[in-house]
């Protein structure tokens, strides 16, 4: 069944890190905003794929530079405020990040949403755009009710998949599907049963891996034990070892790489029950979904390049600041690292966030414009944070003015709070 027509100042699609950021930017400036997601709950890879530490909120050194304030910073506090420890630590690839309790997560983005007055459509997705003289009119929504059309002066893909791009008709650089080269997806899993004082012995792992892997049918692939790390809250372990490729966006695809996933998590539990400590090991949680980190990337009118990564470099239209390295997963198992030049951060450009041949929709999160490589920085969710955020300010300005002039994005941006 039909609905009537809904109306927006700014429209949101995908909640995770940066459709939250873009929502709440966007609402502060007086927009009406609504944000759109999925699943019944926001938090993006965070919560609906067990991404439980967020990359990208510090620069790479001795001490910890933080690059990503405003919006992301409130998320960080409300965390706080829940109980999680958002101190950063060293993870294993020698970066700063944060770990995260999942249930948490999703009531900070509940409170962060509500508290700014941003509507939240939940368990919702867009199944069409129209669009006129290179701008989108409307939306359309489904759940379980029917359809509803929504009309708004701006959008912001913050989907991931790049799906709102995608119905809209903007260029890609990188078009997926099962022919595409793209990243693996990884599949990490909560871990409990394992007492206080415990400790994860890495080179003992990695003897159990290489004896299972001898006969193994399905072998693991990160033949050290993968990242093993203590949560906040719980005291459960988050353990990250399971690599797959999938093209991520088609059912085919994710079906099998779904089924095949949960499969080798109680395959590799076994092998985890007998490493000392861990004989009463069991797995808490999956997924909703499995990790995709890269599946379509829209055209923008100024990319993130790997020059900008490479050199640090700075630009008077930045929006937001990249301090993640390049970090490149070239095959299951397998990444590598390409550190920030310069002061190690880089700037991202407002043209990033600017869909190519449709004027007001804007880009947010690992959706912004970026080569194979820039990808590799841009896509972690503490610098969607910084991307969102500015994408949804652009998207509200560009709402009320038909354009979003560079210099007063940046003073919004900076009146709430962001690191321009």
């Amino acid at each position: 069944m039909d609905r009537a027509v809904e109306k927006y100042d700014v429209v949101v699609v995908g909640a995770g890190a940066g459709g939250i950021a873009a929502a709440v930017g966007a609402a502060r400036t007086g927009a009406r905003t609504l944000l759109i997601e999925r699943y019944g709950f926001m938090g993006g890879a965070a919560t609906n794929s067990q991404v439980l530490a967020y990359c990208g909120f510090y620069a790479c050194g001795d001490t910890a530079r933080q690059m990503v304030y405003g919006v992301g910073q409130e998320l960080l506090q409300q965390l706080k405020s829940l109980g999680v420890d958002i101190q950063p630590i060293v993870s294993k690839s020698g970066y700063w990040i944060i770990m995260l309790d999942p249930e948490a997560t999703k009531l900070a983005f509940d409170r962060l949403a509500l508290q700014n007055n941003v509507e939240i459509a939940l368990h919702s997705r867009v199944v069409s755009a129209q669009v006129c003289d290179n701008r989108i009119r409307s939306v359309t929504l489904a759940d379980h009710a029917g359809l509803v059309t929504v009309e708004a002066g701006a959008f912001v893909d913050a989907s991931g998949e790049a799906t709102l791009s995608v119905l809209a008709g903007v260029p890609l650089t990188l078009e997926g599907g099962a022919d595409a080269h793209l990243q693996p997806s990884s599949f990490p899993v909560r871990i409990g049963g394992v007492p206080d004082g415990v400790e994860f012995d890495r080179e003992i792992m990695a003897g159990l891996i290489a004896q299972h892997n001898e006969t193994a049918e399905m072998p693991i692939l990160r033949a050290d034990g993968g990242v093993m790390s203590r949560l906040p809250l719980t005291d459960q372990f988050w353990w990250m070892a399971i690599d797959l490729e999938t093209d991520g966006i088609t059912n085919k695809s994710l079906s099998a790489v779904e089924t095949t996933a949960r499969e080798l998590a109680w395959r590799n539990l076994e092998v985890l029950r007998r490493h000392p400590g861990f004989e009463r090991a069991y797995l808490v949680s999956t997924g909703p979904q499995i990790g995709v980190r890269e599946t379509r990337r829209p055209l923008s009118r100024a990319d993130v390049q790997e020059v900008d990564v490479i050199e640090g470099r700075r630009y008077d239209d930045g929006i937001g600041r990249g301090s993640w390295p390049a970090e490149v997963h070239e095959a299951p198992g397998r990444a590598r690292f390409v550190d920030i030049g310069g002061d190690g951060f880089f700037d991202i450009r407002a043209g990033a966030l600017e869909a190519a041949q449709v004027d007001n929709l804007r880009l947010a999160g690992r959706v912004i414009g970026a080569d194979s490589r820039a990808y590799g920085s841009v896509r972690v969710m503490g610098t969607a944070f910084a991307s969102g955020h500015a994408a949804g300010v652009s998207a509200a300005l560009a709402s009320q003015d038909g354009a979003a002039e560079i210099g007063l994005l940046r003073k919004t941006l900076l009146e709430q709070g962001a690191l321009v």
